[in-house]
């Protein structure tokens, strides 16, 4: 391991969260602060383990940078992965083959990293004006999806051989969010290239544009699923809204209001408690909705900039990273640090 090891993480006895009732059901149980700059992170179901992309600060790519993997209970950190001079971001994983996936958004690059040996293999589309930022993963049919808004297109990469097959085009397109449905055989992508903010889906097999479902939110960002109701949840950082659409028909269902300045970025859905969680990076907080009467439940103070969340589907666990404020921005106390929010 090439980096220092933080130590036991933080424990939080108690945290500013207040539902509609003002009764806390959640709360941060611990926080662990890392060296770098903290961007997107996933949970592994088999390991218990989460791995967090954390470039160098100033996005130093003269320096060696790292994805740093922390335990999925007490956040402790256990070890890192080196990944050379590639400034990692974007993070997914195919938990069938146990490969991490991590995006080079400066680098037009993606890493696929076995998690046994450590081994990295650079996959790159060839193209110059490429600049990624989601990836999702497709583990029935052992692919992984790539959002590149510098060129307007989703990569698709072969997960055995960890090669670039093609790209699943749209001309003039800015793709940001990005999301699998495997089942269904759907790759989702936001578009917000204009102000209908559109969801495009893809066809898995055959690429084929097969719709436009519109949000009506300028700059869609990232989408959530709810696979069983087929449902899609959208992040609109620019209209403080999640909006819901029908998965079947594309029609709105509901747009639920974050407040002023919330700015919503990263999401996940948890479809055991049928809870959406929302990273709200304005208003420092995580809120959580309830997808059934569309309501927000409860919202928890991070004290810092929340950036990413994924989910542990077994406890119910979510981890959130938070970032450190800009240049003009205010000191945070939870700058760079990821977050573990459990039931009360």
């Amino acid at each position: 391991m090439k980096q220092i090891l933080l130590g036991a993480a933080i424990t939080f006895a108690s945290v500013l969260a207040y539902g509609q009732e003002n009764t806390a059901n959640f709360k941060i149980e611990q926080a662990q602060k890392l060296p770098n700059e903290l961007y997107q992170l996933v949970y592994n179901p088999t390991t218990q383990l989460v791995y967090v992309a954390g470039p160098q600060k100033g996005f130093n790519k003269e320096t060696e940078n790292f994805v740093y993997v922390l335990d999925g209970q007490s956040l402790a950190l256990r070890d890192s992965i080196s990944l050379g001079k590639y400034l990692p971001f974007g993070i997914a994983l195919n938990n069938q083959t146990q490969t991490l996936y991590v995006g080079h958004s400066l680098q037009n690059a993606v890493s696929a990293i076995d998690l046994k040996s450590k081994e990295q293999h650079v996959i790159s589309n060839g193209k110059e004006k490429s600049k990624i930022r989601e990836i999702a993963v497709d583990e029935i049919r052992n692919k992984v999806y790539v959002s590149d808004h510098g060129n307007p297109s989703i990569w698709e990469i072969d997960g055995k051989s960890n090669t670039y097959l093609g790209s699943f085009e749209k001309a003039g397109a800015y793709l940001l969010g990005l999301n699998v449905d495997p089942q269904r055989g759907k790759v989702y992508g936001t578009d917000a290239n204009t102000m209908e903010g559109n969801i495009l889906v893809y066809n898995s097999d055959s690429r084929a544009l097969e719709g436009q479902f519109k949000t009506w939110s300028y700059c869609p960002l990232n989408i959530a699923l709810d696979k069983k109701e087929n449902r899609l949840f959208v992040s609109q950082s620019n209209d403080n809204n999640i909006t819901i659409v029908d998965g079947n028909t594309g029609d709105i269902l509901q747009k639920v209001y974050l407040g002023y300045d919330s700015s919503p970025i990263g999401l996940v859905y948890d479809e055991n408690s049928k809870l959406l969680y929302t990273a709200n990076r304005n208003k420092q907080e995580v809120a959580i909705i309830d997808t059934d009467t569309y309501k927000v439940v409860e919202r928890i103070a991070t004290k810092g900039l929340p950036n990413t969340i994924t989910l542990d589907p077994v406890s119910g666990a979510v981890y959130v990273t938070n970032k450190q404020a800009g240049k003009k921005g205010e000191p945070v106390e939870n700058a760079n640090t990821v977050l573990k929010i459990n039931r009360i």
